[in-house]
């Protein structure tokens, strides 16, 4: 089996360290995130002591919103992409195992979600289940819990998809066919010999959509349809960051910081993705 490149071993090295900070963060001697101090507004990053990351135009500290923001971007993307994998895999699987009719539909069903734009999806799922907020806020279901519902539903459709392909190469494979003459069900079939092999496009997927989730999390959030105040993410750390700046006032930090976290957070989970990949299939060879 091939050994993993320094590429992806730093991509793991930095995203254990990212995930890391983000668990620990309340621990950890920074200043509150949302404590205004307007003394200290738009100091500029300082290296070696407090304010590492420097401050917005509230004085916050960046470094402490940035590592906060870390632990709602990361759960978003987790979250979503389990939404995302439990809805698209068991949909591409029983498409691609039954084919004909049923593929048929299952998939042009697809392809009209698909035409779809993503933001007015994720608006329309927001607004269908704002209707039971009540019901909701009964049940210690709050509106953050249903954008991660939201996002996860908008990349089903790719899982779905390669899910489809593989179960039409798993239902030609011999151990398939011997379990159809032996007579077992088409659930006993799906659960027992289709979806665990599945397991390592699941594992491939899973690296894919993650970050495509916070991606989207943090469109969203920049745009105001996302995650809502006091709740910080990487996404409304740029929409402050951008509304801060201006021709008069240099403080590049602020958008500078969550931008870079974001881009570099990307970077970590492709390079993870394409390590993973080629590992399996070094294995497969």
């Amino acid at each position: 089996m091939m050994p993993l490149d320094t590429g992806t071993k730093i991509a793991i090295c930095f995203l254990f360290a990212l995930v890391i900070g983000a668990l620990v963060v309340p621990l950890l001697p920074l200043p509150n995130p949302a404590t205004f101090s307007l003394e200290h507004a738009l100091t500029p990053p300082n290296w070696i002591a407090s304010p590492v990351l420097g401050t917005d135009a509230q004085g916050r500290d960046i470094a402490a919103r940035v590592l906060w923001g870390a632990r709602v971007s990361l759960t978003v993307g987790l979250l979503g992409s389990l939404v995302a994998l439990l809805v698209g895999l068991p949909w591409g699987a029983v498409a691609g195992y039954r084919g004909g009719r049923i593929d048929r539909w299952m998939m042009r069903f697809c392809d009209g979600l698909e035409s779809v734009p993503l933001v007015v999806v994720v608006l329309f799922l927001l607004t269908l289940l704002q209707e039971y907020r009540i019901e909701m806020d009964k049940v210690g279901i709050e509106r953050i819990h249903l954008f991660y519902f939201a996002v996860g539903a908008l990349f089903w459709l790719p899982t779905a998809r390669v899910a489809r392909a593989e179960a039409l190469r798993l239902r030609k494979t011999a151990f398939v066919e011997a379990a159809q003459s032996l007579g077992a069900s088409t659930p006993s079939i799906l659960f027992r010999h289709v979806l665990p092999h599945l397991l390592a496009t699941v594992l491939v997927m899973l690296t894919l959509t993650l970050p495509r989730v916070m991606l989207m999390e943090a469109f969203l959030s920049f745009l105001g349809l996302g995650v809502e105040a006091p709740a910080v993410s990487w996404g409304t750390l740029a929409r402050d960051g951008l509304a801060t700046l201006n021709p008069l006032v240099d403080c590049w930090w602020i958008l500078a910081a969550p931008g870079a976290a974001l881009a570099l957070t990307l970077l970590a989970f492709q390079c993870l993705s394409d390590g993973v990949q080629k590992r399996l299939n070094s294995r497969e060879q």
